[in-house]
């Protein structure tokens, strides 16, 4: 089960990327895997594992994400997903992350990602000062 859509705009593209479980990824669609155990981890063309409820290594995720960032530019039309288990901790901290880094995410980066996501999005304290803090320093390596 899809938890939300995220679009926005990547240079004045129009993007579009699908985020929930993993397991849930359209199929057909390049991943960002979050969960280690998911069932469709080999089918991920990028992988960070990120523990239930935590934080990911922020170095590999700016490397997936800069990555990511670099596919939506070469096929702005393809079909794009973020996910781990449940779509709503680490797939919107890794989702509020790749908006920080496109120049996409507007005002309070964690705000911004739940109106344009899902409400419950980016699930813990840790995980929301993850995101402002990612957004003090978008370029960061």
């Amino acid at each position: 089960m899809l938890r939300g859509v995220l679009r926005f705009a990547l240079e004045g593209v129009p993007i579009t990327i699908t985020g929930g479980p993993f397991d849930a990824m359209p199929e057909g669609a390049r991943g960002l895997c979050l969960e280690a155990h998911a069932a469709r981890v080999a089918e991920a063309t990028w992988r960070v594992d990120v523990p239930d409820f935590g934080l990911p290594d922020e170095a590999a995720l700016r490397a997936a994400l800069t990555d990511m960032l670099a596919a939506l530019r070469a096929a702005p039309d393809g079909a794009y997903h973020i996910g781990c288990k449940a779509g709503l901790g680490r797939t919107g901290t890794a989702m509020a992350c790749l908006a920080i880094m496109a120049g996409a995410a507007e005002g309070d980066p964690v705000a911004w990602l739940r109106a344009g996501y899902n409400q419950a999005a980016i699930e813990t304290p840790a995980q929301e000062d993850f995101v402002r803090r990612f957004a003090r320093h978008p370029t960061a390596a």
